[in-house]
């Protein structure tokens, strides 16, 4: 009885939902598209690569290649359609928000408690790093990695997934 239970449950669980699979190669969120993970894997990339910036000694990333690299990373392009994509995003009428590599950090580790001094944020920087990031040299392999992919883009169109 109680297997029936749980596979009445997960039965529930499974059933359509009315949710498509989410395009990665767009940025809109249509009526009835799950979310995808595009946005996280941007976001965590670019706290990732602040933090080496800042405390490991690590090259600044601009912001639109780490943005040309997720796509990439996606299977979005090509290259060109990228940077025009990018370039054009920079010219739009709208001004985006310029977010700093500090304010980024200061997001990342404090989130809205604005009253910690910025030691404090160095500190708990210090220690994400080192007990949930694998440390610097971690960090500098990210950097490196998101450089090597940036100078090196992959073939357009991608290849077919063999079974």
């Amino acid at each position: 009885m109680k297997s029936a239970i749980i596979l009445f449950a997960l039965g529930a669980m499974l059933a359509p939902t009315a949710l498509r699979a989410a395009d990665y190669c767009d940025d809109k969120l249509e009526p009835g598209e799950s979310p995808d993970g595009k946005a996280m894997v941007m976001y965590s990339l670019m706290v990732q690569l602040a933090l080496a910036e800042r405390y490991c000694g690590a090259p600044a990333t601009p912001p639109s290649r780490i943005a040309i690299v997720v796509e990439e990373f996606h299977g979005c392009g090509p290259r060109a359609r990228l940077e025009a994509e990018m370039e054009k995003r920079a010219k739009g009428d709208a001004p985006a928000k310029v977010t700093t590599t500090d304010e980024l950090i200061r997001d990342a580790v404090a989130g809205d408690d604005t009253g910690i001094a910025q030691t404090e944020i160095d500190r708990r920087a210090k220690a994400g790093i080192e007990t949930e990031m694998g440390g610097c040299s971690e960090l500098l392999k990210t950097q490196r990695d998101v450089e090597e992919r940036y100078r090196n883009p992959p073939q357009w169109p991608p290849e077919p997934e063999r079974p």
